[in-house]
């Protein structure tokens, strides 16, 4: 099961990180600015999802070559990734949150 999750997270993170490279590469080009700009906003949190993901499969499968059982492993890796996300998640939506803002550096 972990064999097919990770070849399938890693085909999703080079597709969407391709899809990311070209459109930071029009956006600095100056061309199809609005399209680029709008994938580059909303598709943010699902490529992070997937490189967790892929992260999190690449580090288990390396530290469980076996493929055995091993939850303790799992929930070591598991959890913090989880954590992390829920991280950028807030970061993400922190203004529609109405988490309180900073005072401006300049």
């Amino acid at each position: 099961m972990t064999k097919y999750l990770h070849q399938l997270s890693a085909f999703l993170f080079f597709a969407i990180g391709i899809t990311f490279f070209t459109a930071y590469f029009l956006l600095k080009n100056q061309m199809m600015m609005i399209p680029s700009a709008w994938w580059m906003q909303r598709a943010d949190l699902p490529f992070a999802f997937v490189t967790i993901m892929y992260g999190g499969l690449s580090l288990f499968r390396s530290l469980n070559p076996n493929e055995k059982p091993a939850k303790a492993l799992a929930l070591a890796i598991t959890i913090p990734l989880i954590i992390f996300f829920l991280f950028l998640v807030v970061l993400n939506f922190w203004e529609v949150l109405g988490l309180p803002k900073g005072e401006t550096m300049i």
